[in-house]
């Protein structure tokens, strides 16, 4: 038997909760109590923050601690987060310290009133430490050290050394993993597990020319020179990158490099509310005069029809003027100089930002692995036409894209149009909104909507057409609440779906602390700031829910059918889904073994059933050919291309035939949104045909050979500084691009090294280098291209044998994707950074795989048995959803429902189309 290993946390995360506040509390007072209680030194008062250096994470300063602690263990999070090791034996200390001295409240009596300050400080790359600094009040009870002289521990020892010539005590012990550091600077006990932080507490108080804690903040002691209720965090953000700088992996964070840049500090009193910690106070900012943050008069409950659900943080701006975004300048954006001038003069000086109302979001979504991050900027203005001709105006005037000629694109009947200028948002707004390398932009109602790629807009406007979003869902309703609407300002932070994104930026040893305590540290799932202006200061919230469900699982989940469907035949194709365009609910489409094409409405009713000469082997699509908003159903079997009403009427002209050729492929094309659609589709003699929709052959296109059969469909693709590119991928692994007119581009075909069996994804980013086509050889190599056909890298996935098949899965919306490495016996599931999710045992000749996502946390894969025709659910954790597998070898279709919390599955069994139900 192999013997069973055990992953451990890295030296210093162990640490961090080890050193928790009381237990270090207790080491302090303990032995430095022993030493020093008959000592002579008690002379000359000094303030404990005087001890701390300038730039501690955070200082919680506190003259009750034990009251603190007391309320921190009734809380009813803390049944959670004492399944953490460390912290369950810190809580041990601390009642053994509470024995030593006698119990009945004497350690509170000797505390309580005594300046408590706990800090944390940077001692390495990524490593913190505590420093604990306790002075005491004149004529302080000490009354309890007795007790602890009395019941030293044993096993242990004091070693002794001078620094300074002030003698720092080592405590070493058989219950410490690190010797503890003390000394006493006159009337304050100071102590550390780094001795460099007590040594550098001796230097600041010897040389009164090196900034502390309390002459490097003054603002903070003259707003609350001393703690009151619980304890206060004196917090600055300068302190606070330092700890977001540790964790990640990538110190050039944006975000947290403005934060810090901008210079903000704050007093704020720990509170315990229902289901939240709560921190509130006043807050400064120092370079420059106080910001205005009186409030506007948005309405959020209105507002929240646009934010989506799969948002990950929320920054909200209610300001009563435009003219306040001005004050929130960041200071770490360095703006072009020709960028701002243009935007000066075209836009500014023509009161583009006059036209504002002060009310705006700015949206971060939850990012997949490896992928971009999606940002939309929303910006409420009165004026919503004259600023959309402005901003149009500004890109025929500055692009080169000729008058009357501006390049559009339409999406769910939404006008979408791209500034190319880098950082467009930013240099607009004084550097407020960066991560937009390309700025794509539409409206919904009074609202400019500006997007950082077509992805991130199509994403959003999906949610929005969807109603997938904070106003239409109750289960939102907390994050809805969280938001201080009596504001200037608010920011929400969803830690479950902001959670990938932290595992994704943080350092390795970071990244396996989180994840070994994920289960418990995402018990908070909601952090949540606002800002207020009350004219005489500004007054700051931060509040972090905790939501105490079970822990994650799936046991309880249960797939049920809900209805069944019977036809004829069996069934071999389908279902797919379809809009109904009369009342926009859903139909269904399905094919049968004698090749009849059936539609049914979402009621099971059956609309026509429609003969055929042979299988279907394409998607299925809706376009709006006579362009008056009525659809028609296309699709391609293997003889002919057919389009019919939704009774089953065949359009003029069609069935279309090519003769001689059997197809295998289609997709539609329209360029600009206007509906005059080409159908490309590509045959088995390796051809490529662009039809225009009345049947006709594009010259150029009639046919353009390639170099095999494709491996999937072949496509259309509108990148920013390049322009409409044809893609098409062969089974040799030549990936083609062609222009419109069907001439071949960037010296086409890139080899890719190996022939290709899988699908590929386009990872849109902005602009030709950086957007890319990602796919898998049948070798198992994984290969980016970019779009100027640069190879831009490749990376070998295990290969555990020579018969390996390899696939890459992507998702219904083709923006989230994974690997899987079929072996006879066997299917892994990799994520897009190439980490294992989990592996399934099964032997089976053929597979398919599907990925549904539904947001990050609801992403669903289905694994289709062929042979034994099963077909089986998974979460990404490897969790089987289906305790009995569907019986079927067709590709599925799943739906989420955010009203009823829901999947609804469906599936062709035999000759029934089944519909099941999955609560979570």
């Amino acid at each position: 038997m192999p013997k069973e290993t055990h992953r451990t946390l890295p030296h210093y995360s162990v640490q961090i909760f080890k050193k928790a506040l009381i237990f270090l509390l207790i080491s302090t007072l303990a032995i430095a109590g022993y030493f020093f209680y008959n000592s002579s030194y008690w002379k000359g008062r000094i303030n404990a923050l005087e001890l701390v250096a300038a730039d501690a994470v955070f200082v919680f300063e506190t003259k009750e601690p034990v009251m603190a602690w007391n309320q921190l263990v009734t809380q009813p999070l803390w049944a959670r987060i004492s399944e953490l090791p460390s912290v369950k034996h810190a809580e041990s200390q601390l009642l053994g310290l509470d024995s030593l001295v006698g119990r009945s409240g004497n350690l509170d009596r000797s505390l309580k009133g005594n300046q408590l300050v706990v800090s944390l400080h940077n001692v390495g790359k990524e490593e913190f430490d505590f420093l604990f600094t306790l002075s005491f009040a004149a004529n302080a009870d000490r009354s309890f050290v007795q007790s602890l002289e009395d019941n030293l521990p044993e096993l242990s020892q004091i070693n002794t050394r001078n620094y300074s010539q002030i003698p720092i005590y080592e405590f070493q012990s058989v219950n410490l993993e690190r010797n503890l550091s003390y000394a006493k600077i006159n009337n304050v006990l100071v102590a550390s597990y780094s001795s460099f932080l007590v040594e550098e507490a001796i230097r600041l108080h010897q040389n009164s020319s090196v900034p502390n804690f309390k002459t490097a903040h003054p603002e903070l002691l003259k707003s609350l020179e001393s703690p009151t209720g619980l304890g206060v965090f004196r917090l600055t953000s300068e302190g606070l990158a330092k700890l977001l700088l540790g964790i990640s992996r990538n110190e050039q964070l944006g975000l947290v490099q403005q934060f810090a840049v901008n210079q903000m500090s704050g007093n704020f009193e720990l509170k315990f509310a229902e289901g939240k910690f709560q921190l509130e106070g006043e807050t400064f900012f120092k370079k420059d005069s106080r910001p205005d943050f009186s409030k506007g008069i948005g309405d959020f409950k209105v507002s929240a029809n646009l934010i989506p659900n799969r948002t990950a943080a929320l920054f909200r701006y209610n300001f009563r003027t435009p003219a306040q975004f001005g004050q929130l300048k960041n200071l770490n954006f360095q703006p072009k100089s020709t960028y701002r001038g243009e935007i000066e003069k075209k836009l500014i000086e023509k009161d583009f930002l006059r036209k504002l109302t002060g009310n705006a979001f700015l949206i971060l979504m939850e990012t997949p692995v490896n992928q971009q991050q999606d940002k939309v900027l929303l910006l409420k203005t009165a004026q919503i036409e004259d600023q959309l001709e402005l901003l149009k105006s500004f890109v025929l005037e500055t692009e080169n894209v000729g008058l009357d000629n501006l390049p559009t694109d339409l999406y769910l009947n939404q006008e979408i149009f791209v500034i190319s200028t880098e950082e467009f948002p930013g240099h607009l707004m004084e550097g407020k909104f960066v991560g937009f390398e390309d700025t794509y932009i539409t409206s919904l109602g009074e609202y400019l909507v500006f997007a950082n790629s077509s992805k991130s807009m199509k994403v959003f406007l999906d949610d929005y057409r969807a109603d997938n979003t904070w106003g239409k869902n109750l289960q939102q309703k907390r994050f809805v609440g969280s938001l201080d609407t009596d504001s200037g300002f608010s920011f929400v932070l969803n830690i479950p779906r902001v959670w990938n994104a932290l595992l994704d930026v943080s350092s390795p040893n970071w990244k396996v602390f989180f994840e070994k305590y994920g289960p418990q540290l995402r018990t908070f799932d909601l952090l949540g700031l606002s800002v207020k202006d009350t004219e005489r200061d500004l007054r700051a919230k931060m509040d972090l829910l905790y939501a105490l469900g079970p822990i994650k699982t799936v046991q309880g989940i249960t797939l049920t059918e809900n209805r069944s469907i019977n036809f004829s035949n069996r069934l071999v194709y389908g279902p797919k889904t379809i809009e109904n365009f009369n009342d926009g609910s859903t139909d269904f489409v399905v094919q049968d073994e004698l090749h009849q094409f059936h539609l049914i409405t979402g009621e099971g009713e059956l609309v026509f059933t429609l003969p055929l000469e042979s299988p279907i082997v394409s998607e299925i699509y809706q376009i709006d050919y006579f362009k008056n908003g009525k659809l028609q159903i296309l699709f391609a079997t293997e003889n002919r291309l057919y389009l019919v009403d939704r009774l089953g009427n065949m359009i003029g002209g069609y069935p279309l035939e090519v003769p001689g050729r059997k197809l295998t492929h289609l997709n539609v094309v329209d360029y600009d949104n206007t509906r005059d659609y080409r159908f490309f589709i590509a045959t088995d003699q390796a051809e490529l045909f662009l039809f225009n929709k009345s049947g006709d052959a594009l010259e150029a296109w009639d046919p353009k050979e390639v170099s095999a059969n494709l491996a999937v469909k072949p496509a259309h693709r509108r990148i920013a500084g390049v322009g409409d590119q044809m893609l098409a991928l062969t089974l040799r692994g030549d990936l083609y691009f062609f222009n419109r007119r069907g001439e071949v581009m960037l010296d086409s075909p890139v080899n890719l090294g190996a022939a290709v069996n899988s699908d590929y994804i386009v990872l849109e980013r902005g602009n030709a280098v950086s957007s890319r086509i990602v796919t898998v050889t049948e070798d198992g190599e994984v290969v980016s291209v970019n779009f100027q056909g640069e190879i831009a890298y490749r990376n070998q996935l295990p290969r555990p044998d020579r018969e390996s098949k390899f696939f890459l899965v992507r998702d219904q919306k083709e923006d989230n994707y994974i690997f899987a490495i079929h072996e006879f016996n066997k299917v892994t599931i990799m994520d897009a950074a190439y980490k294992p999710l989990f592996s399934h045992n099964l032997i089976s000749e053929e597979i398919e795989l599907q990925l549904f996502s539904f947001g990050l946390e609801r992403q669903i894969l289905v694994l289709i048995d062929k042979t034994q025709e099963f077909t089986y659910l998974f979460d990404l954790s490897g969790q089987m959803l289906n305790t009995l597998p569907i019986s079927s070898k067709i590709p599925i279709d799943i739906r989420y429902s955010s009203s009823q919390n829901e999947y609804r599955i469906f599936a062709s069994s035999g000759n029934s189309l089944v519909e099941y139900r999955l609560p979570l």
